[in-house]
Formats: structure tokens, C-alpha cells, sequence
């Protein structure tokens, strides 16, 4: 992860904007279609899954252009076990499961292996 410095809040916040439209940039298909209801896991690089859902929200922010490619969402890992809830940019999700699949996965304290 690369980190910048900056000197005004205008420059931090073009920034932002420039990675939002980088990402919005990355987006495919089957993401731009995740709905509330959908069940997603994300790969990090900390060495471990994100496991989400998709919350239905009314706020505004999510059909303006700025925020057509956020989902609300409630989010767990290893890291955070009782869940927290945000955005989710769809461009870092890697892929939708099932709810059965993300309740054994929950069962499993949020913890799966990777084959080798």
C-alpha cells in the first residue's frame, strides 16, 4: 500500500476523487450488479478474507454519480469478528456467495485456509 502526504485538505480530497474514478474504472459487470441482499467475500492483503452483506440503505449518496459503484454493507473478518458496517467499493469484491456459505463461514470464526 503506497501512502502520500498532503499539505491542503483541496489536495487530499482530489486525490480521493482521482482513486474513486480509477476504481470506478476497474469495475465489471457482475459488480456493478451486487444488490442489497447479496453476499460478497473480499481478498486483502493482510492475509485474510472480508466477508460482507449487502445492507438495503436510503441514503442519497449511493445514486449520485459519485457513489453508484458503493453498497452499504456489514463487513467481517478474523479482524473484526462481530462485524462493522460501511461502504464497500464493488471493484475490491472478489466474488458472491451464497448465504449458506457465508453463515458456515461465519460459523468457522470468519477463518478459512488457503491451499497452498
Amino acid at each position: 500500500m503506497e501512502f502520500q502526504s498532503f499539505s491542503t485538505f483541496e489536495e487530499m480530497m482530489d486525490a480521493i476523487e482521482q482513486a474513486r474514478i480509477i476504481a470506478d474504472g476497474k469495475v465489471k459487470p457482475w459488480q456493478a450488479a451486487v444488490k442489497a441482499g447479496d453476499f460478497f467475500v473480499q481478498d486483502t492483503d493482510y492475509g485474510f478474507f472480508i466477508f460482507g452483506e449487502i445492507l438495503q440503505t436510503d441514503e442519497e449518496f449511493y445514486t449520485t454519480e459519485a457513489g453508484r459503484h458503493y453498497r452499504f454493507c456489514r463487513a467481517f473478518s478474523v479482524a473484526c469478528s462481530e462485524g462493522e458496517c460501511g461502504d464497500v467499493h464493488v471493484s475490491v469484491i472478489s466474488g458472491i456467495i451464497t448465504k449458506e456459505l457465508f453463515e458456515e463461514i461465519r460459523n468457522r470464526g470468519w477463518n478459512v485456509d488457503i491451499p497452498e
